[in-house]
């Protein structure tokens, strides 16, 4: 009964902060939608330059809302069982140039120094290319986000034995040590991202799901005031593995 009720209580927990965050994550983006609609519809629209301006700042909040979306795919493929991968083989380096390439210039367009120092040479791997980038995307994401003008972002990449990795570095205000760890898990929001656009706190988690659905695992290693380095592990080989609950 004890443990019935413990889950209930959980549950109840999650509940209430799924709807907390989704009211927070779904006012902002609709709010700036509106009010630019509503300075197009007073007349706006007859300017060039404030009409480019304006369509600009809503295909960003537009973007939010898409991300947003995809997370919550992504929670509810994990509570359905529909979660799976459809792999494909991929050359990793021109593949990461791809994907690399919106987020070099949201880097570059807030100020932000971008380093590419993958290796041209890295292999050929047998992933899920979707998934892959949406992992690697939510952690350039909060690189750029968390990294203050002048700062940089660095990505790389290479071999080590049988595995291949791939790792962002930023120069951000990195991780408390106390929230190292807790960062992985849904909904939770450490107290230097809590009051800033930190999202519903779902980003990482999905991450490190899936990774560990390629039979990889991450790794964070941060200080504060010096930045944040996380680094993914995969296997040469293919090795599926359950996505984490």
């Amino acid at each position: 009964v004890n443990f019935l009720v413990e889950r209930l209580h959980k549950a109840e927990e999650t509940r209430r902060i799924l709807i907390g965050n989704l009211v927070h994550e779904l006012g902002r983006p609709l709010g700036g939608l509106s009010a630019a609609i509503q300075v197009l519809l007073q007349g706006a629209k007859d300017d060039p330059k404030v009409l480019d301006e304006l369509l600009t700042g809503m295909n960003g909040e537009m973007g939010r809302l898409q991300r947003l979306l995809n997370d919550l795919a992504q929670v509810n493929d994990r509570l359905t069982g529909t979660f799976e991968l459809h792999r494909e083989e991929i050359a990793l380096s021109p593949w990461l140039h791809e994907v690399c390439f919106t987020w070099r210039e949201a880097a570059q367009e807030k100020g932000i120094h971008w380093k590419a120092n993958f290796s041209e040479s890295l292999p050929v791997i047998q992933v899920d290319p979707l998934r892959l980038s949406q992992a690697l995307g939510n952690l350039l994401s909060n690189a750029i986000k968390f990294t203050p003008s002048g700062g940089s972002v660095t990505i790389d990449g290479g071999e080590s034995g049988d595995k291949i990795w791939i790792q962002v570095c930023d120069t951000g205000p990195g991780i408390p040590i106390e929230d190292q760890e807790k960062i992985f898990t849904p909904f939770y929001r450490s107290k230097r991202t809590r009051d800033s656009a930190a999202g519903m706190g779902l980003g990482l988690s999905i991450v490190r799901e899936l990774v560990t659905a390629h039979g990889g695992t991450i790794e964070l290693h941060s200080q504060v005031d010096a930045g944040s380095q996380f680094t993914i592990w995969l296997p040469r080989q293919v090795q599926d593995m359950p996505p984490q609950k």
